[in-house]
């Protein structure tokens, strides 16, 4: 059981009427992947503690090292690209150069019972002999890729091929044989199993071959992904192996590289086109185990992984044929797997990783290193080593711990400028860890930066105020102790932007706006602030203000807002209302927290008039740092009066009456104009000029055919508020 405390403990410094704090921590593996390890590991407990010491012990100055292989004696021998170079490294870790080959890249070595080396090449695939100073070319096949060298149990050299996927065997005469030709177009690893057998793992086709000493194939998994770039062989036969999908992602030079400054300049991952060529016939029985790993996991029928994005996984197939998936990536291409010690290392592209399985889901980050890549993993008596691309070099992954190492976070925007609350870690022995900050306002750290400065023993920081933070524990350990860290939490404080209005609506007269009621399953309505804001301090989730209703209402006038708040302040309103004429503003209501309003005309006087909105957020700052942000509305009329309308009879002619109608509004422009006879229909009718455009408009209406006897000729007219101007005017026809 694990012995926890509190580092550097969280003080409630930050005023709670502030901008509310924010929280950035970092306590998952996930999370802790982000950063950068140095002689740290990573578990999978989700904690960091010292790595095993991680010693560079020979530089080739080559773009990477392609091979590695060990002797009897522990020598270690390197095949390199892009220059053909092969180097000799002895157990003190003195290095030497054996051979320059004239093929750009050593792709493959094996040694012999007499440790004698054999290498293979690309583009032009050969295999060289190479036996102390002698260098000689030992078999050509007529192919263009040598990707894989291993010895039978007879001595024989099998040499996997690419571009036509064929397998040879080649005697120490150097007398050869195809050997057996597979489905695939290239084989790109190779091992030989605990019965003799050889492992061999293809690309396109990402099959794992089981073949006989005889030639007979079985596949054994069928991984639904493209290469199978590395296989090894456990002690009690489990059979492990690293399957990458898309393009490979490291192919030999296919042209001598242009001259540069030096090798390093040189990109490892220099891509060839390989595509998957037919091959002859062949009867193949393919073996479709199942796996048990999750249920998520696709069983072999389904032939292809569905998942695009899949970028590598790492497989262990059991002496039973069960398949297991240990570990896979979406991010991270795995080169290498290298059984010891009753644990699966593997190592990967993504910071020259390495990881340490001892079992499903459960694997530890062992260490990273200064290289892109990690590319192999050797293990020749007791001592491990790794090797890299970008540069090629040779570590050592030592038995005993580093005595320190460091870890740097990565980059959190806080999306603002901010100023720094306590920072706390969780961590065991935490007097042995030293926490330190440095702050900037680019997304990268640069010369603009301020320097680390160390978190004192309160959790302060004097990291000057910056939108962006970055922070680095190092970790020592001390008299046999070591350090654990498990979490580090950076409480930060946005500075307090304005809030602002973004659009202001005034609705035509007549609508008035209600809340709608609405209550969620635990009791917040999204429609109540007060609700909202505790459900928030409880730490339910953000909830969707639920847009007002609009409804009919004589008289009603309704003004409708938005707002934002780039902090996520808690905003209030204040309405103000002043007439088109006026130059002070009166207020109309204060400390609202809806964003609409309605009023009944009839507060106000008949005239002109234009609202503003001013949000401010004060409900999450304290008086001195509260801002606020406004708008102003189109103008707009309250009209509570109806026209004024008078009629005036003109003339009788023959039943046929003519009447001069004049109509006035003292605010609003009028609008439909209707006449009724006697009780009946109304009936639309239109001022001299044609169009009702304005405020007073003049009428010259004609009845039709009317019969003797007194009739009752009424007007109605409206203004663009609805109110209703009426008139009436009696007749009597001879």
């Amino acid at each position: 059981m694990k012995k926890a405390f509190w580092l550097l403990p969280l003080l409630l410094a930050i005023p709670l009427l502030a901008v509310t704090p924010q929280f950035w921590e970092v306590r998952t593996y996930d999370e802790f992947r982000k950063g950068k390890l140095t002689n740290l590991s990573l578990t999978s407990d989700d904690e960091l503690i010292l790595a095993p010491r991680f010693d560079m012990t020979f530089n080739t100055e080559q773009t990477l090292i392609w091979s590695a292989v060990a002797d009897s004696k522990g020598n270690l021998y390197l095949g390199t690209g892009h220059d053909g170079k092969i180097f000799k490294v002895d157990a003190t870790g003195k290095g030497t150069l054996i051979a320059d080959l004239p093929e750009l890249d050593v792709l493959a070595l094996a040694v012999d019972s007499k440790d004698v080396l054999y290498a293979g090449t690309s583009p032009d695939g050969k295999v060289y002999r190479i036996d102390g100073p002698a260098v000689t070319e030992f078999f050509h096949p007529d192919v263009k890729y040598i990707w894989s060298l291993v010895f039978d149990r007879q001595g024989r050299l099998l040499v996997g091929t690419g571009d036509k996927g064929v397998i040879y065997r080649v005697a120490s005469d150097g007398k050869s044989e195809s050997f057996y030709d597979t489905d695939e177009t290239h084989i790109v690893s190779m091992a030989i199993d605990k019965d003799g057998n050889l492992i061999a793992g293809g690309d396109p086709k990402g099959y794992i071959y089981r073949i006989s000493p005889e030639g007979k194939a079985f596949v054994l998994y069928d991984s639904g992904m493209r290469e199978v770039h590395s296989v090894a062989v456990g002690p009690n036969g489990t059979i492990y192996a690293a399957v990458l999908n898309g393009e490979p992602a490291m192919a030999p030079a296919a042209a001598p590289p242009q001259s540069t400054d030096r090798p390093g300049n040189v990109q490892a991952s220099v891509n060839v086109t390989v595509g998957a060529a037919p091959s002859p016939g062949q009867e193949i029985q393919v073996i479709e185990p199942l796996e048990q790993v999750s249920q998520d996991t696709p069983r072999a029928q389904t032939r292809r992984v569905s998942d695009n994005n899949l970028q590598s996984v790492v497989l262990e197939i059991l002496p039973d044929g069960v398949v297991n998936t240990l570990w896979r990536s979406r991010e991270e291409m795995v080169f290498a797997v290298l059984p010891r010690g009753g644990k699966v290392l593997f190592s990967t592209g993504t910071k020259g990783r390495i990881y340490s399985m001892d079992g499903p889901r459960s694997a530890t980050l062992l260490q990273e290193s200064s290289e892109e890549q990690t590319t192999r993993l050797i293990e020749t008596g007791n001592r491990l080593y790794a090797t890299s691309a970008n540069m090629g070099k040779l570590f050592r992954v030592g038995d005993t711990l580093a005595t320190s190492g460091s870890y740097e976070s990565d980059v959190k925007d806080t999306d603002a400028i901010s100023s720094w609350g306590k920072i706390s870690s969780k961590a065991e022995n935490a007097d042995m860890i030293e926490i330190s900050t440095r702050t900037g306002n680019t997304s990268a750290p640069d010369k603009t930066w301020s320097d680390w400065a160390r978190v004192d023993g309160t959790g302060g920081t004097v990291s000057p105020k910056a939108r962006f933070i970055q922070w680095k524990a190092t970790l020592k350990s001390d008299a046999g102790k070591s350090p654990r860290l498990a979490s580090v939490k950076v409480p930060y404080l946005q500075q307090n932007f304005r809030p602002e209005v973004t659009n202001l609506d005034v609705l035509p007269s007549g609508v008035a706006l209600q809340k709608v009621p609405i209550t969620t399953s635990n009791n917040v309505n999204p429609n109540d602030p007060a609700s909202v804001r505790a459900n928030a301090r409880a730490g339910g989730p953000v909830l969707p203000r639920i847009p007002a209703r609009r409804v009919p209402q004589r008289g009603a006038q309704s003004f409708q807002w938005s707002a934002t708040d780039k902090n996520q302040d808690t905003l209030s309103y204040d309405l103000y209302y002043r007439g088109d004429t006026e130059r002070t503003w009166k207020v109309l209501k204060k400390d609202l927290d809806d964003n609409f309003y309605t009023i009944n005309s009839d507060t106000l006087p008949d005239g002109t008039y234009v609202v503003r909105v001013v949000a401010g957020d004060q409900a999450s700052n304290p008086p001195d740092l509260a801002l606020k942000g406004e708008m102003e509305s189109r103008p707009f009329s309250i009209d509570n009066t109806p026209p004024v309308v008078t009629m005036k009879l003109e003339s009788i002619e023959k039943g046929r009456v003519r009447i001069a109608i004049d109509a006035v509004d003292q605010t609003s422009t009028l609008n439909d104009a209707e006449v009724a006879i006697d009780t009946g229909d109304w009936r639309p009718v239109f001022p001299k000029d044609g169009i009702i455009d304005s405020k007073s408009e003049s009428f010259s209406y004609i009845s039709g055919d009317l019969p003797s006897g007194e009739h009752v000729i009424a007007f109605r007219i409206y203004d663009q508020n609805d109110n209703a101007g009426m008139g009436k005017l009696v007749v009597r026809i001879p």
